[in-house]
């Protein structure tokens, strides 16, 4: 058995780097002592006596969703894992499982949904990237570009491709929703490059061993590995950090994640994040907050 601990990566640009002190502080608090590198626009002062975290300024102007392969590869480690800054670490027995499997040659990541083999995007994904492997087929699978896990030494290539990619037919600088046949950006490109691992060599996790936060149904069962869920991943809109009042619904489990490891137990990084008296009735639940919350629903 290989005896090398991977690096974990994530991207902090910009107001991600308050789920990103947060998705630190979970790990650590799940005993995970990892290496850690944070790619940031700026250097960030919570960070710079951190033990352990590395911080990797990316001179560059596009956004934060198209950076994960430019910083890997800026960077690289002998065994690599990646997550989005906007995720929490529910239970520490994860990354001992990825590593596990990234030490055997595997590439992992998390299962998004279904997409059929059929599913008009495969063509479109098949024109900017037709399948490398002949043993590669298109899968009923679309993965989630918020996590994922390799050696380098095998998987460069998905770094590479997947970087050239997000460059040729996305705009770098753009969000999601900017490319009419690539609605997700830099998550179809991603998907794109994958059709072309043949499926021997991927392991995955699937809901609700990993939970997104905008995602009300899915279509796995209720079964998992992990208990609790391996990971919370804020997707949407909705980030903590960028709450101006209280919202019109009750915190669900990353808001709590989110309020446990950046106000009430910030270490190892403590960013001194400001929260009002309303909002810290609402994550406490208390029934002031849950008036409000009947109230807005009323008026809206």
């Amino acid at each position: 058995m290989i005896n090398s601990q991977a690096t974990i990566y994530t991207v902090a640009k910009g107001n991600y780097k308050f789920g990103a002190y947060a998705l630190i502080n979970s790990l650590r608090a799940c005993g995970i002592s990892n290496p850690i590198v944070v790619g940031t626009n700026v250097l960030l002062p919570e960070l710079e006596m951190v033990e352990n975290v590395i911080q990797v300024v990316l001179d560059s102007t596009w956004n934060g969703i198209n950076l994960k392969p430019v910083l890997l590869l800026a960077y690289p480690a002998e065994y690599f894992i990646y997550f989005d800054a906007d995720i929490i670490i529910h239970n520490g027995d994860l990354i001992k499982e990825v590593e596990i499997q990234i030490w055997q040659e595997k590439f992992f990541t998390c299962i998004d949904g279904i997409v059929a083999e059929q599913e008009i995007r495969r063509s479109f994904w098949q024109e900017i990237y037709p399948l490398k492997e002949a043993s590669a087929l298109p899968t009923y699978w679309y993965y989630n570009s918020g996590f994922f896990a390799g050696s380098y030494a095998k998987y460069s290539w998905i770094l590479n491709d997947w970087k050239e990619l997000n460059q040729n037919h996305l705009d770098p600088e753009a969000y999601l929703f900017n490319h009419p046949k690539l609605p997700m950006g830099d998550q179809d490109t991603f998907n794109a490059v994958l059709q072309s691992v043949p499926l021997k060599q991927l392991v995955s996790i699937q809901m609700p061993d990993w939970l997104a936060m905008s995602q009300l149904h899915h279509p796995f069962f209720h079964i998992g590995n992990f208990r609790p869920n391996a990971f919370l991943h804020c997707t949407g809109k909705e980030k903590p950090w960028l709450f101006k009042q209280v919202p019109q619904r009750a915190p669900n489990t990353y808001d709590d994640l989110w309020y446990q490891y950046i106000i009430k137990l910030p270490l190892p990084v403590v960013c001194n994040f400001k929260i009002s008296y309303l909002q810290k009735q609402w994550y406490e639940r208390s029934i002031l907050s849950r008036i409000i919350i009947k109230l807005k629903l009323l008026v809206r």
